[in-house]
């Protein structure tokens, strides 16, 4: 049973909760060469922290059965190599405070829930409501508006914590407010483009969200 709150906040996982932009460029030049997708030189990770991840794919022109094979690939092996992946320095003890002042702590994301709760055992996390979880990378939007129905929410109390621009828009369409933290994927000054609700630049900045 989830228990109700007036404020929410539901978290996006890589990117957010979990450092993963070191591991993601490893795994994703080892799982390309695997898989012969793309030559090395269509790899830029400067324009994919620059652009709407979704658009950075279409870019690609990767058929969507093997994008889709790629992040299961990649799931994988971040689920092998979970023990690596730390959270950002700053985030436990201010998730603490806010679970302390009675925000309700979610986890919606498109990773799978056994690599969440890995991640979470690990580094010592276990302070969420719940972990909603699923394969839709394409509309993050379901899966929020999901999570929000399956547990009970008023979209009026929550708000969307995440590191890319596809969050920002995700949250939007889910009818929500955003906040975007710029210690993730996508740069700070892109992010801001899409006007979120909030900026959070460090983590305790969280903790100012519901005042």
């Amino acid at each position: 049973m989830v228990s109700k709150s007036e404020n929410n906040l539901i978290f996006d996982f890589d990117g957010t909760l979990a450092d993963t932009l070191a591991f993601t460029i490893n795994a994703t030049s080892e799982i390309n060469r695997n898989l012969h997708l793309l030559s090395d030189e269509k790899i830029d990770f400067e324009k994919f922290r620059s652009t709407d991840t979704i658009e950075f794919f279409k870019d690609l022109e990767i058929p969507t059965y093997k994008l889709l094979f790629f992040l299961y690939k990649y799931q994988r092996k971040q689920s092998r190599e979970i023990d690596k992946v730390q959270v950002f320095q700053g985030l436990p003890e201010v998730l603490k405070n806010l679970k302390k002042n009675g925000v309700g702590l979610a986890i919606a994301t498109s990773n799978s829930t056994k690599n969440v709760k890995l991640f979470l055992k690990n580094n010592n996390l276990d302070m969420f409501d719940f972990i909603y979880s699923s394969i839709d990378y394409f509309h993050k939007n379901r899966i929020i508006e999901r999570a929000i129905k399956k547990y009970g929410m008023e979209k009026e109390n929550v708000i969307y914590v995440g590191d890319e621009i596809r969050d920002i828009k995700a949250a939007k369409e889910a009818g929500i407010k955003v906040a975007s933290v710029t210690w993730g994927y996508n740069f700070e000054n892109v992010l801001s483009k899409y006007k979120p609700d909030f900026i959070i630049n460090r983590p305790e900045d969280l903790l100012n969200l519901f005042k």
